[in-house]
């Protein structure tokens, strides 16, 4: 038994010896269950199975009398034989004065119900028992048969639950698409049958009925294991045509309401109001009626022995065994899309049509931070470290020409001076374009080294794709020394970090502004840079792109120059630097080819370097090459060529320049590897090991072949190497060229297997330890699935033929789960979407990926405020998990976890009663197998803010006291092994200012106090550990901060409430997908300043409720007009983040 269910029992208990005490004997108190009639079949042959029927009747519903129940029940039974009478009996409960209505007083009237059912089966214990229910009747009838189960150690309701044989439920609510939802159309029945009006709003809603309701509705679906019928209003026209004149009728209990989702279940959807829902003969359509369901539950008890032998305790039923697999017996889940309660929308739009893994969306401008002190703040405790660069080229040593370009750009980036922070300028911005080889890139490493002395700060950022932005972007806080090692591992922070110190930038010395240079490298896709750009601040951006709007598209003043291509003296000399060695002079002759091969280049740099690599590789002057090559059949393509659009002769000319047939097997075979691969960092480890030992994956990859194919390529000036790093580089330009040359088979056989190279080299990760130790590697190595991503993308038509392979949906799934742990969760949706899609087009169905996939995207999505879609994921996860599971009959960490995210998903919807019993299925597996105790964390966490977020603080805090107590002694107090520890002081530091509250209005000073300062103790400790674990500017942290302002504003250490609350805020920032957060904090700091009394706090504090408002009205676009307070806001976040 659990606790809240063993709660539930010593209440029941208690309650049914009070009532037995008020007689003294429980077999002459007064009963409200009666005889009501007796249905003789006649005398049959061997007939000796006489079922107990009990009717019960709705609150203020037509009577037992006009439900025409006696001729239906003998209409169904007369056709089964050995059946001789029926006994129908009628319960009447004693409900009071319908003014004085609670559902707490209704559902308590359940334990009488019990206490009848446990007297008439312990006078007849050979009849079976047949239900029949009808509206709130029925709801009352499963409180009675929960506490009967609950009880099953007393002898008499075991007998009752031996006796059950079947219900029919007529209209009887169930649970809605959330628990408030329950309880809100639990009232509306209420209301049509009594004219009873409860509470309508959800805001609202007394705590205490709606988790009642709730909790039974789900403990209900686990002990229904007879045949049921359940009932429901059918609202469609009986003909089929629409209604045009009178009023439409609203189904009170629809068939979403009515259905309790287990597998003995039944529907039946009829075309009457609910009021006449009992009326049994009306109860049919076309192929099925009640009066079928009641024969077959006839016809069962008829067969049974049970029924029909002699009565002693060895015939009793015996209570099914626990299933391993489903040891708390919940309900199936049909793995289809489920309606997203309007409560929790999170307003979000999906992105499964995008191409392009995309960087983050900016809110509109009316709704940015109105301040952002609390990351200034954070910032100003430690100084930068300046001078800082970190361009990781060198310059080009055969860099020449452009010396126009490079004053243009002095004009437009260089700032007017020395300049102090009563004198910062706006960004500056200047945009090098150009096609593919014309030297853009080669230029900005120019500018940067010859320009170093002008900055303070120069930071090298390669655009050509979001990963190796994000982590190069992420990396400046680091280098400015703003992040410690152990802070960097969070990117999100650290971009927010550097974006912080780029608008406001302070120097070593005094902390006045200085001056920076940020330079997008190869940003042809002017969408992934946008969030990055800083548009305040004192500072310059360089961006090299093919994209020609780069020059104005960020900044109405801002300019730049489309690159032209070098002038023939410029090229000419740009050849022989290439080819002739230093000690040899070149003669006029060499001089005169140099101008002839430079004239048919185009000027084109690229072009020249790989031209000048094919000379050099095959020994040869420049004179020599232009007459052996003057009949060549593509040289002579573009030799012919005359005025074509400049455009097109760059294609001639660099297909023209790109000769490989001379390069050895071994070198084409890496050069056709390399052009699948990110381009601007290839490391060498991933085609063969630190030892130099050859690779499981290529095994001619040796050392001694692999740096001879490098070597050959770097000769040929088709690729460059950094020694230090042990990196290669290869132009985008060469890889297009490349792969163009490749026939589409082959096209993709490469691909496969530069998928499968980086495979084998991914250290792979799970949602369950989440180690920072890969992350790293796996930060160097995302660029190139990224790249893959974009090529499969590219190539799909042509590729959609060929046989599917599970290494590319693998590796997909293990970069969103990386890009998860990194706190970039929205940005791996794109990468699951796809991996999704390559499975289901091949039809693999591999396991565990397929639920390893779903289990990812369901964590995404939840991370993201994604509450539909994180539904959908984890019940198809976990469906598929079951099915695995069955065939070893044995649970698994697996099944367990997917029983924690179904949990987490439930909670998303707020149906936190059915939540509560997927955690404690995950915990009971978890239980029943060897697993480490460091597994319970999250599962056991959630169990814990279950029963918080239902009022069961006693329970919640029981549970989260014994979990922190187990990780103490696992990792010690406060460890830094996981946030795991983090979020269990978060969940206990609520509970206990809940206690607090409680104790406050029992008027318990004494308590309260001390309560209130253990929860601040608690969350402080909580803070410093997702410090210590996430880094300071995790989301996480982030929640911590607003439990610490709320502690400040109750303390009135107002300061302290707002540093908190600017510091929360900040960490959220502008990001669609922390949107409810950035809501939830922003009307508390409005709150908070108006409280102060003055003009100016009050008119800020208004503007901070002003941007809240307009957030949640993004997220709750159909919400209408209300009051709005703390919790309306607090409803909006993630449970665990409350």
């Amino acid at each position: 038994m659990h606790r809240r269910r063993d709660t539930d029992t010593r209440h029941a208990e208690k309650h049914l010896r009070n009532q037995s005490s008020l007689t003294g004997n429980t077999s002459f108190a007064p009963s409200a269950l009666n005889l009501s009639n007796v249905v003789s079949l006649g005398p049959r042959q061997d007939s000796r199975v006489e079922p107990n029927v009990i009717a019960v009747p709705g609150y203020c519903t037509p009577n037992v009398d006009s439900w025409g129940m006696r001729h239906e029940l003998e209409q169904a039974a007369l056709p089964v034989d050995r059946l001789s009478k029926l006994h129908v009996y009628t319960y009447n409960a004693s409900y009071g004065a319908s003014e004085e209505f609670t559902w707490q007083n209704f559902l308590h009237a359940g334990s009488d119900l019990a206490e009848e059912l446990a007297r008439l089966v312990t006078e007849f214990p050979q009849r079976p028992i047949i239900l029949i229910a009808h509206s709130l009747g029925g709801v009352l009838l499963k409180k009675a048969l929960l506490l009967a189960h609950q009880n099953v150690q007393d002898p008499r309701f075991k007998l009752v639950v031996d006796c059950l044989s079947g219900i029919l439920f007529m209209g009887t609510p169930h649970a809605s698409i959330s628990d408030e939802d329950t309880l809100l159309r639990h009232n509306q029945v209420l209301y049509g049958c009594a004219k009873i009006a409860l509470q309508k709003q959800a805001s609202r809603l007394p705590r205490n009925d709606v988790f009642q309701l709730a909790n039974l509705a789900a403990a209900f679906e686990q002990i229904a294991r007879i045949p049921l019928l359940s009932v429901f209003e059918f609202t469609g026209s009986r003909s089929g045509v629409p209604r045009l004149f009178g009023k439409k009728s609203k189904a009170l209990v629809d068939q979403e309401f009515a259905t309790i989702s287990t597998q003995s279940e039944r529907l039946l959807g009829v075309h009457l109001n609910h009021s006449e829902l009992c009326k049994l003969p009306m109860l049919k359509n076309d192929t099925y009626s009640a009066r079928d369901f009641l024969r077959s539950l006839f016809e069962d008890v008829a067969v049974n022995q049970r029924w029909a032998g002699p009565s002693d305790a060895s015939n009793a039923l015996e209570i099914p065994a626990s299933n391993p697999l489903n040891p708390l017996n919940l309900a199936p889940i049909e793995p289809h899309r489920v309606e997203r309660p309007p409560s929790i929308a999170s307003g979000k739009k999906s992105h499964a049509n995008k191409s392009y893994p995309q960087s983050s969306l900016k809110l509109p401008p009316r709704l940015h931070l109105i301040s952002n002190t609390g990351m200034n703040t954070l910032i100003d405790t430690k100084k930068s470290r300046l001078p800082c660069f970190t361009v990781p080229q060198y310059p080009n040593r055969d860099f020449v020409g452009r010396q126009d370009v490079l004053e243009t750009m002095d004009k437009y980036l260089l700032p007017s001076g020395k300049l102090g922070s009563s004198n910062m300028q706006g960004t500056r911005l200047f945009a090098l374009c150009g096609m593919g080889g014309i030297g853009k890139t080669d230029l900005a490493v120019e500018y940067a080294h010859y320009r170093r002395d002008k900055f303070a700060a120069i930071f090298w950022l390669e655009a050509g794709g979001v990963s190796q932005l994000v982590s190069d972007f992420g990396r400046i806080a680091t280098h400015l020394g703003l992040q410690t090692d152990d802070e960097a591992g969070n990117l999100e922070s650290g971009i927010e970090v550097a974006k912080a110190w780029l608008a406001k930038p302070r120097d070593s010395a005094d902390g006045n502004l200085d001056n920076w240079l940020l330079i997008f490298d190869n940003a042809d896709n002017l969408d992934i840079i946008t969030d990055y750009v800083p548009y305040h601040g004192n500072g310059s951006i360089l961006v090299t792109s093919r994209d020609p709007f780069a020059k104005e598209h960020f900044f109405n003043n801002g300019s730049g120059i489309d690159l032209e291509p070098l002038s023939t003296t410029e090229s000419a000399t740009l050849l022989r630097k290439l080819v002739t060695k230093p000690e040899h002079a070149a003669t006029t002759d060499e001089e005169d080819a140099s101008v002839e091969l430079a004239n048919h280049l185009a000027g084109l740099p690229l072009a020249m370097t790989q031209m000048a690599g094919l000379i050099r590789r095959r020994h040869l002057s420049i004179r020599e090459f232009v007459s052996l090559y003057a009949n060549d059949a593509r040289y002579a393509e573009i030799h012919d060529v005359g005025n074509p659009v400049q455009k097109s002769r760059y294609r001639y000319t660099l297909a023209t320049a790109y000769d490989f047939q001379g390069i050895t097997p071994n070198a084409t075979s890496l050069l056709q590897l390399l052009a699948f691969m990110n381009p601007d960092r290839v490391q060498e480890y991933i085609f063969f090991n630190a030892q130099g030992k050859a690779g499981h994956f290529r095994q001619h990859w040796t050392a001694s072949d692999f740096e001879s194919a490098r070597y050959e390529l770097l000769a040929s000036s088709i690729i460059k190497r950094n020694i230090h790093k042990k990196e290669l580089w290869i132009h985008r330009v060469v890889q297009a060229e490349i792969r163009t040359r490749i026939d589409e088979h082959s096209r993709y056989s490469i691909f496969k297997e530069a998928v499968s190279l980086l495979a084998k080299v991914w250290l792979t990760g799970d949602l369950c330890s989440q180690q920072v130790k890969r992350w790293e590697v796996c930060e160097e190595l995302l660029p190139h699935i990224e790249r893959f991503y974009q090529l499969h993308i590219e190539y799909a038509d042509a590729w959609d033929s060929f046989e599917g392979s599970i290494t590319f949906p693998s590796l997909l799934n293990e970069a969103a789960l990386y890009l998860h742990e990194r706190g970039f969760s929205h940005e791996g949706k794109l990468y699951l979407h796809l991996a999704l899609s390559l499975c289901e087009q091949a039809n693999i169905t591999q396991e565990p990926l397929i639920s390893d996939i779903h289990l990812t995207m369901g964590a995404l999505c939840n991370e993201t405020n994604d509450a539909q879609s994180c539904l959908e994921h984890n019940t198809q996860c976990l469906a598929i998990r079951k099915a695995e599971a069955e065939k070893g009959n044995a649970p698994d960490l697996r099944l367990a976890f997917a029983h924690s995210q179904m949990g987490i998903a439930y909670m998303m919807v707020r149906k936190f009663a059915l939540a509560t019993e997927y955690f404690k299925q995950s915990v009971e597996m978890l239980k029943s197998i060897e697993v480490d105790p460091d597994e319970f964390g999250f599962p056991s966490c959630n169990l814990g803010l279950a029963f918080w977020v239902q009022g069961e603080l006693d329970d919640a805090d029981t549970t989260l006291t014994d979990l922190l107590a187990q990780r103490e002694a696992l990792h010690g107090k406060l460890d830094k092994s996981s946030y795991k520890t983090g979020r269990v002081l978060q969940a206990l530091g609520n509970v206990r200012a809940s206690k607090a509250t409680r104790a406050e209005t029992e008027n318990d000073s004494v308590t309260a106090e001390r309560l209130w300062d253990e929860s601040f103790a608690i969350h402080t400790d909580c803070l410093k550990q997702y410090e210590s674990t996430l880094g300071r500017f995790n989301h996480r942290t982030a929640d911590a901060c607003h439990k610490l302002a709320e502690h400040h504003i109750r303390r009135k250490e107002h300061t302290l409430a707002q540093i908190y609350l600017d510091r929360a805020l900040s960490i959220w920032g502008d990001r669609q997908w922390y949107k409810n957060e950035s809501a939830r904090s922003s009307f508390l700091r409005g709150i908070h300043l108006m409280s102060f009394g003055d003009d100016e706090n009050f008119e800020l504090g208004t503007r901070w409720i002003e941007r809240a408002k307009v957030l949640r009205k993004e997220i709750l676009p159909e919400e209408e007009k209300r009051e709005l307070d703390t919790v309306d806001f607090d409803d909006l976040v993630c449970f665990w983040s409350i």
